[in-house]
């Protein structure tokens, strides 16, 4: 799949969620969550992790958190 496609695919996608006749099949398989925390923001909201994914994106973080390893690498979360 190209970069157009991968556009145009999720182009579809959020119009059919936006219109309520997405389908399950449609929303499995995928490896991020995006999260937006509301008017409240996350700090008092739980995103939950639905499995296979790997990861939440949250849309309303106002600031960064670096993760160190012990083995010195480095992830911004």
């Amino acid at each position: 799949m190209n970069f157009a496609e991968i556009e145009k695919t999720i182009n579809t996608l959020a119009k059919k969620a936006n219109d309520g006749s997405i389908s399950i099949d449609e929303m499995a398989g995928g490896s991020f969550t995006i999260s937006n925390g509301g008017v409240y923001g996350s700090l008092i909201s739980t995103p939950i992790i639905n499995p296979p994914q790997v990861c939440i994106v949250g849309s309303d973080c106002n600031y960064l958190i670096v993760i160190e390893t012990s083995h010195h690498q480095k992830f911004a979360a």
